[in-house]
């Protein structure tokens, strides 16, 4: 039986890398031949975590990183790192290097943030992830173009684009609707963890003064940890003193809850419209907009990396940032216009039908079976080698 790891936060920690892990770790598992657990990083160490988590490291403890690659290497045959600068500890997050430096068995990393500029330490934990790794994954096509730009010398072989997976849909919005108590309403729907980065002032201006009889926009989502920590609520408070000031109390609902799974698909299910306002160009994964597009909804979203990659082929409406008029019109127009609402629909519904976790999860087991495993010996791995895998479109 082949034994991977994936390095991670993971639930009942409050972010996407959590959420992506646990999904792809749960599809991966279908296959029986394999065996998946986690090791988790974390800044409090009070989190319950369920069985299967092996270890977990303390983020600010560097020898927590080598007490972890020892367990790594004795006990699983591959080993798979979700990459964030700021999950893991020091400066942009560089104690993973040390871990990486000592690993011994094929290691894949996915890559949930490219930067087109980065620092100095930045680009080197990029580079030895690069080099270390022998297969590595971007979550879009731009994010495979900046790696490539980024490390010209680096073996382009392997970096492969595989899409960010979605849960499976039923696509019964009806039912969802019913179940929500909004089967009257045309539902417009932003979710994800709040803060200022979200842009979520600019939908709110964009609903003023727009006569939509039924309409609700649900704004579904807990304020994010980070921000909490920092600032409180203040953004939620200057979201909700807007609204007022614009009287559409009875247009938009705050959710303020960070929802299950099963919950998370229902929202998703039973709504019209996904809005997704980033005011960041560089954002180059989004887990919610994945999911929108999964589920079959009708998208507008401002033009930042992973939009401007997942909606081309008329899977959605790109609006530019910081235009509310345009983002209005756009509403507007979905609102109004049942066939092409019903279009985007099925165009979003149809690619999102090839992105299902389950077989997300399969490339990333095809993609280690090409892998050369290291052979044991005395407890210790002999040296091995790979080979070029052929680069996914």
């Amino acid at each position: 039986m082949k034994r991977i790891v994936i390095i991670s936060t993971y639930l009942p920690q409050e972010c996407g890398l959590a959420t992506f892990t646990n999904d792809l770790r749960k599809g991966m598992a279908l296959d029986q031949t394999v065996s998946i657990e986690v090791i988790a990083v974390s800044k409090s160490g009070s989190e319950e975590f369920d069985p299967t988590v092996r270890f977990v490291i303390d983020k600010e403890r560097l020898d927590s990183y080598i007490q972890a690659v020892r367990i790594i290497n004795k006990e699983y045959d591959y080993c798979i790192i979700q990459h964030e600068y700021g999950i893991f500890g020091g400066a942009d997050g560089i104690f993973i290097n040390q871990l990486v430096n000592h690993l011994n068995i094929p290691l894949v990393t996915i890559f949930h943030t490219i930067l087109k500029s980065p620092s100095l330490r930045q680009k080197e934990i990029m580079e030895l992830l690069l080099t270390k790794s022998q297969v590595v994954v971007s979550l879009s096509l731009k994010g495979s173009e900046l790696l490539k730009d980024l490390f010209p010398t680096v073996d382009g072989q392997k970096i492969h684009v595989i899409a960010h997976g979605v849960p499976h849909f039923d696509y019964n919005q009806g039912l969802a609707k019913y179940r929500l108590g909004i089967q009257d309403d045309f539902v417009m729907m932003t979710f994800g963890l709040i803060g200022r980065s979200k842009g979520l002032e600019y939908a709110i201006r964009s609903l003023a003064g727009l006569n939509l009889p039924n309409f609700k926009y649900l704004i579904v989502g807990k304020t994010h940890p980070n921000v909490l920590a920092h600032e409180g609520e203040s953004y939620r408070f200057e979201l909700q003193s807007l609204v007022a000031q614009l009287q559409l109390q009875d247009k938009i609902i705050f959710i303020d809850e960070f929802i299950s799974d099963d919950q998370l698909k229902e929202y998703l299910t039973a709504c019209d419209i996904y809005l997704s306002p980033y005011q960041h160009e560089q954002q180059i994964s989004s887990g919610t907009l994945s999911f929108a597009v999964g589920a079959g909804a009708a998208v507008i979203s401002t033009p930042y990396w992973h939009a401007a990659d997942l909606l081309s082929d008329d899977r959605g409406i790109l609006t530019p940032f910081d235009d509310v008029q345009s983002m209005s019109d756009h509403i507007k127009l979905l609102y109004r216009s049942k066939r092409l609402l019903a279009w985007y629909r099925f165009k979003a519904r149809s690619y999102g039908e090839q992105t299902t976790w389950k077989m997300i999860a399969k490339i990333y087991l095809e993609l280690l079976s090409e892998l050369i495993t290291p052979v044991r010996s005395l407890g210790h791995y002999k040296n091995y080698h790979t080979f070029d895998l052929k680069q996914e479109a």
